[in-house]
């Protein structure tokens, strides 16, 4: 009875252990969007972001928080909150900030991110995801909020705090986020998990045919293409040879649609085509933080507009990553895209027409 009571505490004390923020968390936030001088519009701004947590008892959370954009931007500060084991919920404040370093077009918001925790069962990946807002230190005012994503990890970018030190984190229980880059390996993207086979990105076929570009006769991106009959036009072989995956279908309750496709956060050399009924419309562009922007027109007879990105290359870190924001009507959405050389994204805008004011 004795060896069956230890037992049973000890399957407690590692069920209660498996749910311990206390470590290391590393990965970026996005803001919904930021106003971009040189473009002249809104585009979404993604930071660093590491966080080191101390678990107290009653669910109590402490520690730090960094921040930062290259050498444009950094931030330390100390944060407390509350994770409920139950929900898995944590709720974060950044309370003060310790450091700050940032330009004269910057300044500092302490944040509050509202966290899902998670852990795969496949690969014991551990994971803080969901919103966060700010607010602007010096007036109070509101200072933007958007999206946050954490992995749990074994090392930190900065100096260990003293209450991780003291705990002896191991690392055996805190895999990596991202092995640094080697000249035999590549880092994957944010949004590009669907490509990342054992820990590497697919490599490119041997046997992938070039693509001719000549086939297609690119129009002008401000012009949606109308089309009556596009039986006759050839299906461009990229569209062939590729595999079309279809990422999302997008309710929308207006004929006209605005498409803009930014880079969804590291700048790294990835240009897209895109392709509706067979017919090249965005022609090799390089993703930005300015936007490539398409025009769509619903046809009342067929309610779905389909479109296909293609990548070109897959820039510096594969696969070719990108932001999409489509604006229609009253709808708005973002969704992160990948594809690469073995694969294509295809996006549906599908026409419901919105119901009808009572004039009562």
């Amino acid at each position: 009875m004795k060896l069956i009571f230890t037992q049973l505490l000890l399957l407690i004390t590692i069920f209660c252990n498996s749910q311990n923020l206390t470590g290391i968390w590393r990965g970026y936030f996005i803001s919904s969007e930021t106003y971009h001088l040189r473009s002249g519009s809104f585009v979404q701004e993604r930071y660093e972001y590491e966080i080191q947590i101390n678990n107290l008892p009653n669910g109590q959370i402490e520690g730090v928080t960094y921040s930062y954009k290259t050498t444009d931007f950094f931030g330390k500060a100390l944060m407390q909150g509350i994770y409920k084991k139950s929900t898995k919920v944590l709720l974060l404040k950044e309370t003060k900030m310790l450091e700050e370093k940032h330009s004269n077009q910057t300044f500092v918001c302490p944040m509050t991110c509202y966290l899902d925790y998670k852990k795969s069962l496949a690969n014991k990946k551990e994971t803080l995801t969901g919103s966060y807002t700010s607010i602007n230190k010096i007036d109070g005012s509101q200072c933007g909020n958007g999206t946050v994503y954490l992995e749990r990890v074994y090392t930190t970018e900065f100096d260990k705090e003293d209450f991780l030190v003291k705990k002896g984190v191991p690392k055996s229980r805190i895999p990596p986020l991202v092995p640094k880059a080697s000249a035999k390996q590549n880092l994957i993207k944010p949004g590009a998990e669907d490509f990342v086979i054992a820990g590497e990105v697919k490599k490119k076929p041997t046997n992938l045919p070039t693509v001719d570009t000549t086939q297609t006769q690119p129009l002008a991106e401000n012009k949606p293409p109308m089309l009556k009959d596009t039986s006759s036009i050839p299906v461009p072989e990229v569209l062939t040879k590729r595999e079309n995956v279809l990422t999302q279908t997008f309710i929308v309750d207006n004929e006209d649609a605005t498409v803009e496709f930014y880079d969804n956060g590291q700048i790294d050399g990835d240009t897209i085509s895109v392709y509706h009924n067979n017919v090249r419309i965005v022609n090799s562009k390089r993703l930005t933080y300015s936007p490539i922007t398409m025009k769509a027109h619903i046809e009342k007879d067929s309610p779905n507009y389909e479109f296909i990105v293609v990548a070109e290359n897959l820039g510096t870190v594969p696969p070719n990553t990108a932001l999409v924001i489509i604006n229609s009507g009253s709808k708005h959405y973002e969704i992160n895209i990948a594809s690469d050389e073995q694969r294509n994204a295809k996006i549906v805008l599908q026409y419901k027409k919105p119901p009808e004011k009572s004039k009562f």
